[in-house]
């Protein structure tokens, strides 16, 4: 009788077990649904140290400010959003693996990034395959334009903005004109749609002078600058390789007229260059010292967080984790509760949300289509050009 009880009670372990088994294979199943979680994870792929960090760090601040507010007012249909982050340097091979990090987690609904073009092109294909949605507030090559159906780019986007920047040169009479810009996929397709809308309006380029963001010193290629007379410069930068090279092209005596892309709206670029960028120009979605309430009350809480004012980047990321907070409410109310990769990325294709930066809304390529400020730097700080 004894023998008896043993093998029951084995046989009930294995019926245990079994059941434990079958549990665990149905919620690996269901992995990549928010149903049977009471977190919604969101990844974000940028460059959080080197060269291009204040971006990506901007990026990151951006997010978990949002995620904050969002989280403490009951979250997303009670749901707490998470965000995970995943270094990329700058380096499209790291952001690749980054990329593919949390296509491979099914628990990551959606990942934000990466900063620089090059790196957001080399994650293109891992998250098509993964159908994890990805949210760029800053790669603007034309090159990404309807990549993927799961790419949604709520930054600004070179071919608008090299014509923006050829338009406001030459409203100001300057037609003759050097563009400076680094070798890598955002320089090229900034330098490309500048110069052929300079060109097309009687404009000249008498140079495009590339460089490696990674530089330190522009020695040659100023002196080439400064041999040609140009009536203005033209940066197709970002906020550290551009500092330096406005800070060094004023060393040299060169004093014409200078404008940058989004790229350059960072305090970073006026840390770098200090005086040397009095009256840059730049083009931009957003400026701190906007009087709307909106842009008022992220700027105060952003400085008494960070002890310094949101970015260009910075508040981009605020709004873009709040659509998609948005898309999530809306695919969860349609999905019985639960929210998938696609039924998010099909939510944030209907999304429309009213935002610090402007109205959010997406075409039929999933580009957010706005208008564009004209900023440039008065007394250290970013204001709105009026010239």
């Amino acid at each position: 009788m004894f023998v008896k009880k043993v093998k029951f009670a084995s046989l009930k372990g294995v019926k245990l077990a079994s059941l434990a088994m079958a549990c665990l294979v149905a919620a690996t199943a269901v992995a990549g649904c928010s149903g049977g979680s009471d977190k919604i994870k969101i990844g974000l792929v940028a460059p959080l140290t080197g060269d291009s960090g204040v971006m990506g760090e901007s990026q990151r601040r951006g997010y978990e400010m949002a995620m904050g507010e969002i989280n403490a007012a009951g979250g997303v249909n009670g749901k707490t959003l998470e965000l995970l982050t995943y270094d990329d340097q700058g380096d499209p091979q790291k952001a690749a693996s980054g990329a593919q990090k949390f296509a491979d987690d099914k628990s990551v609904l959606a990942i934000g990034g990466s900063c620089n073009s090059s790196s957001t092109l080399a994650m293109i294909p891992i998250i098509d395959a993964g159908k994890l949605p990805d949210l760029v507030v800053s790669s603007s090559s034309a090159a990404l334009t309807g990549a993927s159906e799961y790419f949604f780019r709520m930054s600004v986007q070179d071919a608008a903005v090299g014509p923006l920047m050829a338009d406001a040169l030459l409203g100001m009479g300057k037609k003759n004109v050097v563009v400076l810009y680094p070798n890598n996929d955002y320089g090229k397709g900034l330098n490309e749609s500048i110069s052929a809308r300079m060109t097309e309006q009687g404009g000249q380029i008498l140079s495009s002078l590339t460089y490696q963001a990674t530089d330190q010193d522009f020695t040659a290629q100023l002196t080439t600058v400064r041999n040609l007379f140009p009536d203005a410069i033209a940066l197709a930068g970002t906020p550290t390789d551009s500092g330096l090279l406005i800070k060094q092209i004023r060393q040299m005596g060169i004093q014409v007229p200078l404008i940058g892309g989004t790229g350059l709206y960072n305090a970073k670029t006026i840390e770098i260059c200090g005086d040397a960028s009095e009256d840059l120009i730049v083009i931009g979605v957003y400026v701190a010292s906007n009087p709307d309430p909106k842009v008022r009350e992220l700027v105060d809480k952003y400085v008494a967080k960070y002890n310094q004012e949101p970015d260009g980047f910075a508040a981009l990321a605020y709004d873009q984790m709040y659509v998609i907070a948005e898309a999530a409410k809306s695919a969860m109310s349609e999905g019985g509760g639960a929210v998938t990769r696609e039924t998010l990325a099909a939510a944030l294709k209907k999304t429309a949300y009213d935002g610090v930066t402007g109205d959010v809304s997406f075409n039929e390529v999933n580009d957010w289509v706005r208008p564009y400020l004209t900023l440039t730097v008065k007394d250290g700080s970013f204001v709105m050009f009026e010239g």
